[in-house]
Formats: structure tokens, C-alpha cells, sequence
């Protein structure tokens, strides 16, 4: 999610190129938006600065061995896009994995100016690893800055406008949702700072957005699940950060 022109810009977790705009006071949607030569494979995180839409094709959860890993750099004011490809380190193996099992999956990233900030979706060992890229078009080998122990699967991240604090949802396997904050990380090592995580007191939801809308208050989506025995519609949540987490 992004919080643009006081709506909140989401989409649906699939190759769709359509992007819903939201009223954040009651979850309507009011306006919607094609990027006509966009051509997706498996959409996640989306972010954006004054001039452009980033748009991650990086999900890779349901063979684990794609080899066609980008993120969408949209302009705003014309929708020219230019592609950002990308691959991982330590990712020699792309022969077919089993559904969710693999630890080069990736759901959340956050931009800046010069890098953009990868958190990866950690099927096997349920951490999390910061990788960063060069903002601007090409190829690249992503290069990894820390890990931690989560315990979890890292779905969204957001940075608050002073760039002081960061936002994490996940879940954990029994769709247990999760949202973590950090302060006071060390340059962009994001990771190394003081880390606080905290269950969202809700069971079976499958947390995929979170978006700042102020410095103390957030915007979460979960997306719809289903299965034999669970159903849970998509839902937006409203948090304040100075009660949801402790001082």
C-alpha cells in the first residue's frame, strides 16, 4: 500500500495491472488506475516518491525458482516505466521447489533516493534478510546487509517521512498476524536497531500491506484467505502506533 493524493493505493495480489485507490475513513474505493504496458507476474510491495510508482514483481512463493525478478519504476506523469531486474547471491539452485518452502521469496520493500531496501519472506527459516539495490534501471546482484530472527513471514514494510522509523507486517504459519517497529538502526543497516514486535490480537488474518499515514498512525490490509475450514475477508485496519506499542 501507498498513501497517495489521500487515498491509499493497493492492488490485488495477482497479475493484475490495476491499482484501487481507497478512502482510508471508510475503506471505499473511489478511484482506480490502469498502467496499461504493464505486464506482471507475480506483484507485491508497491511504493513511491514525488515522481514515480514502485511496483515489486518479486513474489516467488509457488515454485521458488523464478529467474525474472524485477521491480516496475512508473513514472507519475506519463506511466513510462523502466525495470529494475534483480537476482539473489546465493541462489544457485532453480530447479522447481515445493510450494512455500523456499528462503528467496520477497513481499516488502522500502525506497529511497539513491537504494531500494528488499525484506525477504523466509519460507524454510522464518527470518528476515535485509538486501539493498541501486535506484535506477538495470541488472543487479542484490547485496545483503543483515538478517534477524524473526520468527515469522515479513509480507510489508514502510519508513515513516523522517526516515526514523520502520514498519514490518507478517504472520506467522498459523496466520497469526504480526506487526514489528525499529528505531534507532544504524545508516541503512535497518535491521541493527531496536526492534519490537507485537501480535495484532486478531487469528487467520494474511497480513500483505502496511502505509503510513502520519508519523504515529499506520494503515494495514490483509487479503482474502480461504481453505476448507477458514474465511476471512479483505480488511483495513487503522493503528495507532503510540498505544499498539509499548514506550
Amino acid at each position: 500500500m501507498i498513501y497517495w493524493n489521500k487515498l491509499l493505493w493497493t492492488h490485488n495480489d495477482d497479475n493484475s495491472n490495476q491499482l484501487f485507490g481507497i478512502d482510508p475513513e471508510t475503506g471505499i474505493i473511489t478511484e482506480r488506475k490502469t498502467i496499461q504496458d504493464l505486464k506482471v507476474t507475480d506483484w507485491e510491495d508497491i511504493q513511491h516518491d514525488q515522481k514515480y510508482l514502485y511496483i515489486g514483481d518479486f513474489g516467488n512463493n509457488f515454485k521458488g525458482n523464478r529467474t525474472d525478478l524485477k521491480i516496475f519504476k512508473v513514472s507519475k506523469s506519463n506511466n513510462k516505466i523502466d525495470t529494475i531486474k534483480f537476482s539473489y547471491p546465493k541462489q544457485a539452485d532453480f530447479s522447481r521447489q515445493k510450494q512455500n518452502t523456499t528462503d528467496f521469496d520477497c513481499e516488502a520493500m522500502i525506497v529511497t533516493d539513491s537504494m531500494i531496501y528488499l525484506f525477504s519472506k523466509e519460507w524454510k527459516s522464518k527470518n528476515v534478510t535485509l538486501y539493498k539495490i541501486p535506484n535506477k534501471k538495470g541488472k543487479y546482484e542484490v547485496q545483503k546487509v543483515s538478517t534477524y530472527p524473526i520468527k515469522g513471514l515479513i509480507t510489508g514494510a514502510a519508513i515513516d517521512a523522517k526516515k526514523e522509523k520502520i514498519i514490518l507486517c507478517g504472520y506467522s504459519p498459523t496466520l497469526e498476524p504480526f506487526l514489528v517497529q525499529i528505531k534507532e538502526f544504524e545508516k541503512d543497516n535497518f535491521l541493527s536497531g531496536t526492534i519490537q514486535k507485537v501480535k495484532m490480537n486478531q487469528r487467520f488474518l494474511q497480513v500483505e500491506g502496511v502505509v503510513f499515514l502520519s508519523d504515529s498512525k499506520i494503515a494495514v490490509t490483509n487479503e482474502r484467505f480461504e481453505n476448507f475450514m477458514i474465511k476471512s475477508q479483505p480488511q483495513l485496519f487503522l493503528i495507532d502506533l503510540d498505544t499498539f506499542f509499548v514506550k
